[in-house]
């Protein structure tokens, strides 16, 4: 709060402008810029020497241009404009984000062989507990992650813990294995955070989430990968357009 400029009780400029300006030079500060939650109204409103009601003024105005955004119980931070993903086709998350001229880069990247759960079994129409390499990814644009991915990938794709999982996935798959996914059958749903995801992502346990489960076949569909995406819902939004038959 010391290094947010005071207001000028002296000035011409009305305190609510003045409070507007102050607001607009506050959502540029990295910190804010990136979701941090702006200082509560009633310690803005004490360090500038107004009402509420004159900073809520303000502050509405900012809400009213999409800068801003109030949530109940939480606060007022700078509104984090959304990715929207296309569910109408599918191709890999790296090649999709670079398709809206974002890069995404991996926070963290481990890879190693387990067990097949239940449902990894199911997907991938392999016995249970037989082995399979799993893939964990967390990516973002910068360094606060932003969605996280879990892969298992079928045996017969000779696929090993010691890839290359630096390049694209799919590009991976057709060069170096010979196998080209083709089809995707999708799942998508709304979730709170599990402790495990929680951390990772770095947001709180219960949070929601945007989960998307993944099987991805071949031309002959056999299964390739089961695939499970877990995206922070206060960056991204799915779109499908679906058209009416008459």
């Amino acid at each position: 709060m010391s290094k947010i400029p005071l207001l000028d009780h002296n000035s011409k400029v009305p305190l609510h402008k003045q409070a507007e300006e102050q607001l607009r030079e506050l959502i540029k500060h990295p910190d804010f810029s990136k979701g941090e939650i702006f200082p509560k109204e009633t310690e803005l409103a004490r360090h500038w020497g107004i009402s509420r009601n004159t900073l809520r003024q303000a502050i509405s105005i900012l809400v009213s241009e999409n800068l801003l955004e109030r949530k109940k119980r939480i606060g007022t931070r700078v509104t984090q404009h959304r990715i929207t993903t296309n569910l109408n086709n599918w191709m890999s998350f790296t090649r999709e984000m670079e398709d809206m001229g974002l890069v995404f880069k991996n926070l963290i990247i481990k890879a190693h062989k387990i067990q097949a759960t239940v449902d990894v079994a199911k997907a991938l129409q392999i016995e249970e507990g037989e082995r399979v390499v799993c893939l964990q990814r967390t990516r973002s644009t910068d360094e606060n992650p932003m969605v996280y991915f879990e892969s298992y990938f079928h045996p017969r794709t000779g696929i090993s813990e010691h890839e290359n999982f630096e390049k694209p996935l799919y590009e991976l798959l057709d060069r170096d294995h010979n196998i080209v996914p083709v089809y995707s059958q999708e799942e998508l749903r709304a979730i709170a955070a599990t402790a495990k995801i929680a951390a990772l992502l770095k947001i709180e346990k219960g949070q929601p989430l945007l989960e998307r489960k993944r099987i991805v076949l071949d031309r002959a569909r056999q299964p390739v990968e089961y695939n499970l995406g877990y995206y922070r819902n206060d960056w991204f939004t799915y779109s499908i357009e679906i058209k009416r038959s008459i």
